[in-house]
């Protein structure tokens, strides 16, 4: 009787000695990754909104004006009120990133060149690595409910939990939900047909779906006031670029510059982007072509597509991290196409169709390798955010409890989450005290510097001490007095141009 069951359980020890092997090669590399990037300002506002944010229930209301559904706060208010430091979100998401590359490695149904390949591309060693988003912690959800898949039906409250967490962490997630209770549905309907009773209990993830979606979309929903992008009937024509962004995700190769990050070498090719669409469509009608010998896998991927270009053309275009969730689709399908029982007797073109699937996902992985090398190099080279470098060089000068005032307020977001747990400033748009930005439409004007110091000179003459202006533009020079106004640093060398950040002394009168 035990017979049979050595080689399982032999193949099991290889497999999970060879995920082992595949982490501890990943784990070095990432390391560096997130070492060498500087935290932005969408990572440490997530922060902030956790660290001024009494209750979870706060944390709900306090990131209603960023578009977004609220697992990712949830998860970092908890890690706050425990480390109050920022630097554990980078840990915590290092962490999400291994047992995402762990799961892959061990349980993937895939050769080992595959799954050797896959922590090493782009998503998987920077973007959802080093930087610390939501993003990686979906990606994860996605792999479990992959490893859940052929017993989705048998365990319908796992995969409801696994759905549910999905839908609530990132809008582009709450799509691939959406894609996956998609092929549940068609599992509903083919098993009332055969009369299958296994699939009896499959309402109950899709329900949770359902209520996940709807919960998301709730909360996504900006206020009336906000200046975030509504999702809304087009008064025109959407953008018919939306469905390059699968280019973007399946082929994240980005530009060999400093300005490398949220680029793509291809899209950025103006001969290229005469034909970007249709080589989008051939792209998505080929990976359709590959999948097609799974229903579940093909309606993942066409359903969660389809939101996502829907996405894109009516609310908001997204950048490379959004665009990945194309890839994050294939993926998907790609697992649960190969998980599936194999044909038996088949056509050559349908043999050929199984045998192009792995191939097709190889050609991607390593183009995301070469994007992965670029990104990182970049990275490591230059200044991704003057946001620490500030933060330190105010601690250095004894300024970490000063009185603040920031214009442009957003971008101050990167200094004041590395500033410390007491950390906030002062905004002339909007006269408030702030340490995240809500995107209300009475800070949409732009002060003038005359404004932004008249508004700084009355704040420092109420409080009795000078105050301290972080601006991420350089002031008038002859408004820079070197009495009344004196520099104190610029730091303009930082990738992302918005914060390069120029810090004066306004001296109380």
């Amino acid at each position: 009787m035990e017979e049979p069951r050595l080689p399982i359980a032999s193949r099991a020890a290889g497999d999970r000695n060879f995920a082992a092997c595949v982490l501890l090669a990943y784990l070095p590399l990432a390391a560096f990754a997130m070492a060498h990037h500087e935290m932005w300002r969408d990572e440490l506002h997530c922060w902030l909104v956790a660290r001024d944010s009494a209750t979870p229930w706060a944390v709900v209301h306090n990131r209603a004006y960023d578009g977004q559904p609220p697992l990712w706060y949830l998860l970092l208010w908890v890690l706050e009120k425990t480390t109050h430091d920022p630097r554990s979100m980078q840990l915590v998401h290092l962490g999400i990133a291994a047992a995402a590359v762990w799961v892959f490695a061990r349980f993937a149904p895939f050769g080992r060149p595959v799954r050797a390949l896959f922590p090493f591309g782009y998503f998987l060693a920077y973007e959802y690595a080093a930087i610390s988003r939501c993003y990686g912690l979906a990606l994860l959800f996605v792999l479990l409910l992959c490893v859940n898949h052929r017993r989705r039906l048998e365990r319908p409250l796992v995969t409801a939990l696994l759905l549910a967490a999905l839908a609530l962490t990132t809008t582009v997630a709450t799509m691939v939900a959406a894609g996956y209770a998609a092929s549940l549905v068609l599992d509903w309907i083919a098993a009332e047909r055969t009369g299958d009773r296994a699939a009896r209990w499959a309402w109950i993830p899709i329900a949770a779906a359902t209520l996940a979606g709807v919960a998301a979309g709730a909360c996504a929903w900006p206020p009336a006031d906000s200046t975030v992008a509504h999702a809304r009937w087009p008064t025109q024509m959407p953008s018919d670029d939306a469905p390059t962004r699968l280019i973007a995700g399946l082929l994240p190769i980005p530009r060999a510059d400093f300005f490398f990050w949220n680029s793509n070498v291809l899209l950025c090719c103006e001969p290229f982007r005469r034909v970007a669409l249709a080589v989008s469509l051939l792209l998505a009608t080929w990976i359709l072509f590959v999948l097609s010998r799974d229903r579940a896998s093909v309606a993942i991927f066409a359903v969660g597509s389809a939101l996502l270009v829907a996405l894109f053309a009516t609310v908001y275009g997204g950048d490379v991290r959004h665009h990945g969730f194309f890839f994050v689709l294939f993926l998907m399908g790609a697992w649960i196409a190969r998980s599936g029982p194999a044909g038996v007797h088949v056509s050559g073109w349908t043999r050929f169709r199984q045998a192009a699937l792995v191939p097709t996902l190889g050609v991607v992985l390593s183009v995301h390798l070469v994007a992965a090398a670029i990104a990182i190099g970049y990275d490591y080279r230059y200044i991704f955010s003057s946001g620490r470098r500030a933060a330190e060089l105010l601690r250095a000068r004894g300024l970490a409890d000063a009185l603040l005032v920031a214009e442009v307020d957003f971008p101050a977001t990167a200094v004041l989450g590395q500033l410390g747990p007491r950390a906030w400033a002062h905004s002339p748009r909007t006269g408030r005290r702030f340490s995240f930005v809500k995107w209300t439409q009475d800070r949409h004007w732009d002060p003038t510097d005359e404004q932004t110091l008249t508004y700084a000179q009355g704040l420092a003459a109420s409080r009795g001490e000078d105050a301290i202006l972080l601006l991420n533009r350089p002031l008038i020079p002859k408004l820079v007095d070197g009495t009344t106004v004196s520099c104190i640093a610029e730091l303009y060398d930082s990738m992302i141009e918005e914060e390069n950040f120029y810090v004066y002394r306004v001296a109380r009168r």
